[in-house]
């Protein structure tokens, strides 16, 4: 096979297989500890309080660690984190065993989990053009993109079997030797910094210009504010479809655990499928797709909130992850492009922040909206939010018509800055 047309060389494999054993090692994580403060009787507030943890450190951290990050350091960082995150998950069943496992305790340890994981994946997305050819970048954000989602869903299937046979704290341990696994692959990945005919390309100043320099970046920068703004916009519009597809499932549509799982499967249908396109289709204006799947998906929502059909709710779930393909591969490769090398864990931790925090907001707003209005209906209204925020920036931003040469004079822009 030509080098020059596929990403499965040496490095890429590597960095491959360690992000998609890293993300069996979350799904089992998350799925093994939320289960076991089920059935050890922690209730709501322990589940309530896991799921906060998990969510909004990762967001938070992000932009604080990724200023210490360096191009040829995010290996370490990668390392780092799944070490750190092989350790916790083998010291809480360790515990239990011995008798101690309080509430506290687990959530604080959880809480360290989340942070410790905020550097791999702003280090895993800039190692990317290191490794890949310019041309190829696209397609290998495509490629991670499209097998992530079925990867989760198939670890967190079996993780569930595994619970039911052998129990939580059991399927805990299992999580440590993915963790050591995802890290160990990170080590086998060589590469040498590309030379770059700017003398800027590496931000100089004490850690707090740093991290001033990824706000300012993406304040300053023409391509990847509109980009911020409509993440902003588009994890609230989604955050209803998150907190409240089950409860309408139930409620509204007569449905069970057995129709969730099947919206699971169409959700990941829906991302390996427009992931296996964006492999095979170049795409030119990268904003434009980005901006247009938000539209869809806000589409699909608004259309399923409002008909309490079960046919369109499954529909709306393929849609759903097809757009999950179409928005991450875009917001990616517009960062990897369109930013100096050194500042992207920066910039893609805070944009990453700026928006994430937006899910539990809206997550807890929705709660209580459904109770008045009903879930169809704040569902609906989470995707009109997407769909006027997406035609706002169409209409005002120049992000749709930014093509492949923009972000490269973007790049060379953001050097100054």
């Amino acid at each position: 096979m030509n080098s020059d047309t596929t990403v499965w060389q040496r490095n890429f494999t590597f960095l491959f297989g360690s992000k998609m054993v890293k993300i069996t090692a979350d799904s089992f994580a998350f799925t093994s500890i939320l289960w076991f403060l089920i059935l050890e009787g922690k209730g709501a507030v322990g589940t309530g309080m896991l799921i906060a943890v998990t969510l909004l450190p990762q967001a938070l951290i992000a932009p604080l660690i990724s200023p210490l990050m360096k191009t040829k350091t995010l290996k370490f960082w990668m390392f780092s984190a799944d070490l750190t995150r092989a350790s916790l998950m083998l010291i809480i069943p360790i515990f239990y065993f011995n008798g101690f496992s309080p509430l506290w305790f687990i959530i604080s340890l959880m809480l360290l989990h989340s942070a410790t994981g905020a550097s791999y994946d702003p280090a895993s997305v800039s190692l990317i053009p290191q490794i890949i050819k310019r041309d190829l970048i696209q397609k290998a954000n495509a490629t991670i993109e499209s097998s992530a989602q079925i990867v989760k869903l198939t670890s967190l299937m079996i993780c569930g079997i595994l619970i039911a046979v052998i129990g939580a704290a059991y399927t805990m341990l299992i999580t440590f030797p993915f963790y050591i696994v995802s890290a160990c692959l990170v080590l086998f990945i060589k590469y040498s910094l590309k030379d770059d005919s700017s003398q800027e390309s590496k931000p100089k100043g004490t850690y707090l210009k740093k991290l001033k320099r990824g706000f300012i970046l993406v304040r300053n920068h023409h391509i990847l504010l509109p980009l911020a703004v409509y993440c902003i916009f588009l994890n609230l519009g989604s955050a209803p479809w998150e907190a409240l597809s089950a409860i309408y499932l139930s409620e509204d549509l007569g449905g069970g655990s057995v129709i969730h799982s099947f919206i699971r499967v169409a959700t990941a249908s829906g991302a390996f499928l427009m992931g296996v396109i964006l492999t095979k289709v170049r795409v030119n204006r990268y904003g434009l797709l980005f901006v247009t799947a938000g539209i869809v998906e806000g589409t699909a929502f608004f259309i399923t909130g409002m008909n309490s059909l079960l046919l369109l709710l499954l529909l709306a779930a393929f849609v759903l992850g097809s757009t999950i393909s179409a928005i991450n591969v875009p917001e990616h490769t517009i960062i990897q492009t369109s930013v100096a090398d050194e500042d992207q864990p920066q910039v893609f931790a805070v944009i990453r922040m700026i928006s994430h925090v937006m899910v539990p907001l809206g997550a807890l707003v929705s709660g209580y909206a459904a109770a008045a209005f009903g879930a169809g209906k704040v569902i609906a209204f989470g995707g009109l939010i997407e769909i006027l925020a997406g035609i706002a920036i169409l209409t005002f931003s120049k992000l749709s018509k930014t093509k492949r040469s923009d972000l490269l004079r973007g790049k060379e822009e953001s050097f100054k800055m």
